[in-house]
């Protein structure tokens, strides 16, 4: 935006919910008649209405300091649109001065600048509008308006020097406000609250929620606009936001900042659209009006029961006076552009403008390059034009995910002041969603392409949400502090009795969430009188006699001495008769035989039941979340566990965990914190680490336990100090984080988040906390074996079943098998027919079908009528251990022509001496069972490579001496490959004896065209796979580096190296193994491409320092990389991690990690050993699909004891949960039920 002359500022609100059509919504205070008639009953009638709402229209009541709206039409006027007949009357205009207040429009090329603009001169002046009002049939009258256009502003160049901000702050009512700031100084990312923190404009209509504020300047510079969203989160909630939202716009007017016109409750949207989302507004000089831009989802009827197919967009409507708005009009939907995701549509469009250019950003689903959602930016020299005229070009895409910060929305851009000290000249800040909140990205040029930096110091107010930043002259800036600024004090207790009153409100908290039949708590020391909606609740306990939850208002008053009263008024969930019970703990720890040694014991574990007398432990028993370890080094991580896991609702709804932050020992790390994990309102087993907060109690957080108070808008966190007496304080938003900076962190830019602690933690008291809710007796504790002091939590059926999926077993509902109908002697199709299975969690898979072959023969000779077909799903059994004394295995199916063989291949783990083995070996078969040992598959077995017998070379002049480790089979460049890691001598590489793991390094072979994979004279020579410049895989800055574990992988038709790598020092600990990733030429398959990144670091406590053995798998758009931890022992583990196809791969940030592993040790009981009944140490896998096309997974587990003492391969189905997990461990009749496997096919034969 060119600064001659700042825009006027504007603020926007979306509005949820529908209201009451209005006669006049223009006079500035909402839904209420301004004495104009509904009716007119005569054409005299009709022209006396109109004249009257002219003469009352609020916009000529003020002195003029911008451009009018001069109706050509009675129906143009909104205070008319339910008066019959305006349509018919016609309005003209005459000016008494023409330079000031033009009567006429004016064409501009292709643009017209309608009548009413207005020029203001040096002075004020008096201007009369004369409106001519025009009905057929009666003489016209004619409606003289004096008005007064103020004189120009003095100083056009305004000399901006700070800020201001508008916000909101949280999805409840107290946080659904307006909210300002302004900066310390002239500094764009320093900040400073005004109003206490406390919102400076609140709705008093719509659903009386705001949210987005958008802010603007006028383009006179001497009036400013705020809009605002229409929607209130906290009494509606989300459930219908988008489908009968609110049609409106919340809008206020103001001159100098501090003081605002009345709000302004105007309807833009048109009837079929389902909300009116994130309103900004651009000044567009070619038409002297402003372009008003929102989201909407748009139905295909007015009564908004049918979407139509363009999931939400945005619009615009034009305004000269924020009173008056022209239809909604498409601006940008998500068809316009190809590489968008059109059932996703897009949200929350800003606008930039720098000198000719318009600079648009749009939060969209973008396929190219950026499936998850981002921001886009486009340029374009006009701001009217459509998308889809193509005079928007995309400028830059994946905004967020390349600075660092993906999964954000709510983009707001401005240009920084002249002068800034933040370094930056343009900003663009969004939402974090994900529980970071609002943060600023910045760049020095828009010029392509555009470099956005996600600043490393900045200082936001407390808790902001979507809004927008205004530059402000100094000032403005002393206004908006004199009027705001002073912290107000808090007044002291006039005496005991008052003081006493406050200590017994503070601590007194109902939970947010009740079940039916619970008895309310009563202050300490007080009995409470109950009410619940208004009525008299006699006995203080809730009831709800329905099955599902409904919200309540609960009013509990207490009498204090003086003869007065305290009250207190809880929002409340209660609960019906679906209600379950969540049971939160760590465990006591054992050791691996029990899959239950520290690492694993000091974890979030949850059990489950329709009380706490039948809750069962999820998960077997096993944890769910694991804390992130601490780093003390690259690549070195100190584990880090929870104690003392306690559950709590969010705010927002959300589930939430807060305990204690703990060493391997149990010993609290940061004694004065407590430790915070928050799950996503959409995806409820799934949880994000908040990180710790500090408490400031110096004398420790034991057991702490967290609460919102929905009363007074805070939560009430309460703990045991290390003495054991109690403590409690408030917390203004749990949810608050900030990042800080992390040495060695890999991830987020070496940064780490932490919920907020100044300004958010209020002062320590002692004591107590009413809440009607405890830590759980022993008894419980006896039925979760080995559980430390479990805490419970009601929950309802929904976010009961979401946790059962995540954390239970699966196992198949049903079989079923759609009817057919085929012609008479065609039956191709019956025999190819498979059976849908249905899943536990709602998910399905496919199998094949063995038909009864009686049954085909008389289908096939019939010549008309319906038939039932018997069949049995196939499902293969495959032998318990595959291959003994393999590990690390793979199985590729191998297609030639018309000829396919399966191929096997495994690293040789007799008596778990895998680094003397003597051989690559081989297995090649017609079926993945004859490569099964049972089946005569170590016979089939043939040397690849023996260092005994043939002492092979490698490319690069060393002879192997050992190890051969993990080998896997690609086709890379169409050459069948081998990717493995073998290892030397490290005092004489011509020697093959004596190979050391500490040499082991990736390296790749292929076969020959046309070569025979069993045949070991067809394969090339190893070579050593390694970076651009030819030096080893590994930390550049040490001189000892690993590299193992190799696996290749294409995507976007960009191929892919993945291996894990360590560094080992000349002295001290080598590193942790990480899983890296580089780009490679597949006809160069030696040297990677690109600088190898690490894509999975192995922080969490169950991953135990190492990453290793990953390999891909693609599904709906996303990459999973299945990896191995742990040490190779009974305690190696599965997990996994999950990117968006398209996005960058190389980049850590653009991976998710499941937070607890995909596959893990079974507990064998005590004084057994049994490695084959009960499978331990399970991993290293890789996946193929059999012959039917469904997906197996080869892995290996420990076997000492099974035969011999090595790993031993095993293999099952995979199957996929609702929720796009990889399950790895369904058992055979999880997979298909005894009474699932014989289904019928009726089909119905016609006659040719």
């Amino acid at each position: 935006m060119k600064r001659s002359i700042g825009l006027a500022t504007l603020l926007l609100v979306t509005g949820f919910g529908l209201t009451t059509p209005v006669l006049a919504i223009t006079n500035g205070t909402g839904p209420t008649a301004t004495g104009v008639s509904a009716t007119a009953t005569t054409p005299a009638d009709l022209a006396r209405t109109v004249a009257e709402a002219l003469r009352n229209d609020p916009a000529f009541a003020s002195p003029i300091r911008g451009s009018l709206t001069l109706f050509g039409s009675g129906e143009d006027i909104d205070a008319l649109k339910g008066v019959a007949g305006a349509q018919a009357v016609s309005i003209t205009w005459r000016s008494s001065d023409r330079t000031t207040i033009s009567d006429t429009d004016k064409t501009v090329g292709r643009d017209v600048i309608r009548k009413g603009a207005v020029k203001r001169a040096n002075v004020d002046k008096t201007v009369r509008l004369t409106a001519t009002v025009t009905v057929a049939g009666v003489k016209s009258l004619t409606v003289p308006i004096d008005v007064t256009v103020l004189a120009k502003p003095k100083t056009p160049q305004l000399d901006t020097e700070a800020y201001v901000f508008a916000y909101f702050v949280a999805d409840n009512i107290k946080g659904e406000q307006i909210y300002f700031a302004v900066s310390d100084g002239n500094n764009a990312l320093k900040w400073k609250d005004l109003n206490n923190a406390q919102p400076v404009l609140e709705s008093t209509f719509g659903t009386r929620g705001l949210r987005d504020p958008f802010i603007m300047r006028s383009a006179e510079g001497d009036r400013f606009f705020l809009l605002a969203t229409d929607l209130s989160v906290g009494r509606s909630g989300w459930s219908k936001a988008t489908d009968e939202g609110s049609l409106y716009l919340e809008i206020w007017e103001s001159t100098d900042l501090v003081n605002w016109g009345k709000q302004r409750h105007v309807k833009v949207s048109a009837p079929n659209a389902g909300m009116t989302w994130a309103p900004e507004a651009t000044y567009d000089p070619t038409i002297d009006a402003y372009v008003v831009y929102w989201t909407s989802h748009m139905f295909e009827d007015a009564a908004r029961t049918r979407k139509d197919t363009n999931g939400p967009q945005i619009l615009t409507s034009i305004t000269r006076d924020f009173r008056t708005f022209t239809a909604p009009q498409p601006w940008f939907k998500a068809a316009d552009l190809p590489d968008l995701v059109k059932t996703q549509g897009m949200i929350d469009s800003t606008v930039l403008k720098d000198g000719d250019h318009y600079y648009r950003f749009t939060k969209v689903t973008d396929a190219q390059g950026c499936p998850s959602a981002d921001i886009m930016a486009q340029r374009s020299t006009s701001l009217r034009a459509t998308t889809e005229s193509g005079a928007w070009e995309v400028v830059d895409r994946c905004i967020g995910r390349k600075a660092g910060t993906p999964e954000v929305e709510g983009p707001s851009a401005f240009i920084a002041n002249k002068g800034d000290t933040s370094g930056f000249k343009y900003y663009v800040w969004v939402d974090h969603y994900r529980g970071i909140g609002y943060i600023p990205l910045g760049t020095n040029s828009l010029e392509t392409p555009i470099k956005w930096a996600y600043p490393s110091d900045f200082r936001l107010p407390a808790r902001p949400r979507h809004g927008s930043v205004l530059a402000i002259t100094a000032k403005e800036r002393d206004a908006l502090v004199a009027k705001w600024g002073s912290t107000p004090q808090a007044t002291a207790p006039q005496n005991a009795v008052k003081e006493a009153a406050a200590k017994i409100s503070d601590g007194w908290v109902v939970p947010p969430v009740v079940v039916s039949g619970t008895r309310l708590p009563n202050p300490l020391g007080h009995n409470a009188r109950w009410r619940i909606d208004g009525t008299v609740l006699e006995d203080g306990v809730p009831t709800n006699t329905q099955s599902a939850s409904k919200t309540v208002e609960l009013t509990g008053t207490v009498s204090l001495p003086d003869g007065a009263s305290l009250e207190k008024r809880f929002t409340v969930r209660l609960l019906g008769k679906e209600a379950r019970r969540l049971i939160s703990y760590a465990r006591t720890p054992t050791d691996a035989r029990d899959a239950n040694q520290p690492l694993i014991a000091r974890s979030v574990h949850l059990a489950l039941g329709h009380s706490t007398a039948d809750a069962k432990p999820l998960n077997g028993n096993y944890g769910v979340l694991f804390a992130t370890g601490d780093y003390i080094g690259v690549d070195r991580v100190e584990n880090r566990g929870i104690a003392n896991p306690s559950l709590f609702y969010f705010a927002d709804g959300s589930l939430g965990v807060i305990g204690t932050r703990v060493d391997m020992t149990g010993t609290a790390v940061r004694p004065s914190t407590a430790f915070v994990f928050k799950a996503d309102t959409k995806s409820p087993a799934d949880f994000a680490e908040l990180g710790t907060i500090d408490l400031c109690a110096e004398d420790g957080v034991i057991s702490p336990r967290a609460m919102w108070d929905s009363a007074s808008k805070h939560y009430i966190v309460s703990w045991k100090t290390m003495s054991g007496a109690a403590r409690w304080t408030t917390v203004e938003d749990l949810a608050r984080t900030e990042l800080r900076g992390a040495p060695f962190f890999p991830e987020n830019r070496g940064r780490r988040t932490r919920i907020v602690s100044d300004g958010n933690v209020g002062v320590i008291r002692t004591g107590e906390v009413a809440t009607g809710d405890a830590i759980l007796t022993a008894d419980l504790q006896a039925r979760l074996p080995g559980s430390e002091a479990p805490a419970t939590l009601p929950v309802d059926a929904e976010l009961a079943q979401a946790l059962e999926n995540r954390f239970g077993r699966i196992v198949n509902t049903g079989a079923r098998v759609e009817a057919k109908t085929i012609t008479a002697g065609d039956i191709a199709s019956v025999q190819s027919t498979r059976v849908t299975l249905d899943y536990s969690d709602g998910s399905t898979a496919t199998r094949a079908v063995e038909w009864n072959l009686a049954d085909l023969e008389r289908l096939k000779r019939a010549r008309s009528g319906t038939y039932r077909i018997r069949g049995t799903i196939r499902q293969e059994a495959y032998p318990q251990i595959f291959a003994y004394n393999r590990a690390d295995p793979t199985i590729y199916k191998y297609d030639r022509g018309d000829k396919s063989q399966y191929l096997f291949i495994a690293t040789d783990d007799t008596d778990n001496k895998n680094v003397n083995s003597p051989h690559l070996p081989l297995r090649v078969a017609e079926t993945i069972a004859d490569l099964a040992d049972a089946n005569g598959g170590r016979k089939r077995e043939v040397d690849l490579l023996n260092r005994l017998t043939r002492a092979e070379r490698t490319k690069e002049g060393r002879v192997i001496a050992g190890c051969y480790w993990a080998p896997e089979i690609h086709e890379i460049g169409g050459r069948l490959s081998i990717l493995f890691a073998p290892c030397f001598n490290p005092y004489n590489d011509q020697s093959n004896e004596k190979g050391a793991w500490s040499t082991v390094e990736a390296h790749i072979m292929q076969l020959r065209e046309g070569g025979d994979p069993a045949n070991p004279a067809d394969w090339s020579q190893p070579a050593a796979v390694r970076k651009p410049d030819g030096t080893p895989l590994g930390r550049a800055e040490y001189t000892k580096n690993i590299s193992l574990d190799m696996s290749y992988f294409e995507s976007g038709g960009q191929a892919y190296y993945i291996w894990s790598q360590r560094y080992i020092p000349e002295q001290g600990k080598p590193g942790d193994p990480l899983t890296w990733i580089a780009k490679v030429d597949p006809s160069n398959p030696t040297r990677v491409t690109s600088q190898p990144q690490p894509i999975i670091a192995p922080n969490l406590s169950f991953e135990e320092n190492l990453s290793e053995g990953a390999f891909a798998l693609f599904r709906e758009g996303k990459i999973h990389l299945i990896y191995s931890s742990s040490g190779v022992s009974p305690t190696y583990v599965v997990g996994g991690v999950w990117a968006e196809e398209g996005s960058d791969l190389t980049n850590i940030d653009s991976w998710h990690k499941w937070k607890a592993p995909l596959q893990k040790s079974l507990p064998m009981p005590a004084g057994v050993t049994d490695y084959l009944t009960y499978e331990q140490g399970p991993g290293h896998g890789a996946f193929t699909r059999d012959s039917d096309g469904n997906l197996l997974y080869v892995y290996h587990s420990w076997g000492n004891g099974v035969g011999g003492n090595g790993r031993d391969t095993r293999m099952r189905r995979v199957q996929w949960t609702s929720d796009s997990r990889p399950v790895l461990d369904m058992r055979f009749d999880e997979e298909v039920a005894p009474q699932n496997r014989s289904v019928t096919l009726h089909v119905t034969v016609r006659k040719p």
